[in-house]
């Protein structure tokens, strides 16, 4: 196991050597409602793990291999009010970099003076 986290870790610094910082979405889908990952689990012990996966498909590899990331809330879905988040991912050794950035999209997206409905 650890032999095999070493090495998807080189290759993730790898790719990441040609760039400052990867911009993805935190989630491929919209926040589900609380319990969410739990339905169908009558059919069978994976179904959890297959409605994990959307909200975790862009950050668990950065979550395994230990590059420096961020989540930061951006807007709201309009149809929802629910947060609507982007990752920002650094190169090892570059947190500098990625709070700096992160700190600057806060600011520019006034997020402190946003609340979603709650209901």
């Amino acid at each position: 196991m650890l032999k095999t986290q070493r090495l998807s870790r080189r290759i993730v610094e790898g790719f990441l050597a040609g760039f400052d910082l990867l911009v993805t979405p935190t989630m491929a889908c919209l926040p589900p409602r609380v319990g969410a990952w739990r339905a169908g689990r009558d059919g069978g012990p994976l179904a959890p793990l297959l409605n994990s996966y959307p909200m975790g498909v862009f950050t668990s590899v950065f979550n395994v291999t230990g590059q420096p990331a961020v989540s930061l809330p951006v807007r709201h879905d309009e149809a929802t009010g629910l947060p609507v988040g982007v990752q920002i991912v650094a190169a090892p050794w570059r947190e500098d970099l990625l709070l700096q950035v992160s700190r600057t999209l806060e600011l520019a997206h006034g997020w402190a003076d946003r609340h979603p409905p709650v209901g």
